[in-house]
């Protein structure tokens, strides 16, 4: 496996543990589409579907795909910033609290 390839697949692992759909998830669809060969057409033999020696072409490719890839973690971040900040609004935004709190500040101004 190509260095920044296994560098990627940590960044995912790393970034799907707090993935909504969970790291089982992240981690079976990622090791579909790396072992894709159409992602990567000149690196894999057509006729064996083996990884075969790297070229310029294959080189060219693997950085582009990486590239891709690192701008999926990019989305699959702000999903995850996206989750957590529904969780902290529907937490704290509560309208029973923000009444208690306007009660509580009339009676303070009362006494």
């Amino acid at each position: 496996m190509h260095p920044m390839v296994r560098d990627l697949y940590k960044r995912v692992i790393h970034v799907g543990y707090d993935y909504p759909l969970g790291l089982d998830y992240v981690r079976k669809t990622w090791k579909k589409v790396l072992r894709n060969p159409d992602n990567c057409p000149s690196c894999f033999d057509e006729h064996k579907n083996q990884i075969v020696s790297p070229s310029p072409a294959c080189e060219r490719e693997i950085r582009k795909a990486v590239g891709k890839g690192r701008a999926y973690i990019r989305e699959m971040i702000g999903i995850i910033q996206l989750k957590k900040y529904r969780v902290m609004k529907k937490r704290y935004d509560n309208h029973d609290f923000r009444q208690q709190s306007q009660e509580l500040l009339e009676k303070s101004k009362a006494q």
